[in-house]
């Protein structure tokens, strides 16, 4: 059984956890187990998150990183956090369950889209 895991930086601001909760709410239209959890600042943890999946029977487990670009968090940090081995798994008190990190957001004509949306609110100016 598959797990979701959102991956989140986190932030001083809770706006954040809001964030967290509403983009968990929407995947769960698509997937059954979906947790958050954040690389620092708030709670819960990638580890919290991982191990509450675990709890639900989950035996794979896809990180996806809300992150625009693979940095030191993507490539260092969240396997860090999560536990992983060089065989990509963790151990849970129950089991070894596998960890697969999806890429991050990137370059994507979708997301351009939602930006463009944002400018112009603001700008009240439409381009072609």
């Amino acid at each position: 059984m598959i797990g979701v895991l959102l991956v989140l930086h986190g932030s001083r601001v809770e706006e954040w956890t809001d964030v967290a909760t509403k983009y968990k709410d929407l995947l769960l239209k698509y997937f059954d187990n979906v947790e958050y959890g954040f690389i620092e600042f708030n709670q819960p943890t990638l580890r919290e998150s991982a191990e509450n999946l675990a709890n639900k029977g989950v035996d794979e487990i896809i990180a996806v990183p809300l992150l625009f670009a693979a940095g030191r968090h993507f490539l260092r940090d969240i396997p860090k956090l999560l536990g992983v081995d060089e065989n990509g798994f963790i151990q849970t008190k129950n089991k070894k369950i596998k960890i697969i990190i999806a890429k991050p957001i990137g370059i994507d004509n979708r997301v351009a889209e939602i930006l463009k949306e944002r400018i112009e609110e603001v700008s009240n100016v439409e381009q072609n």
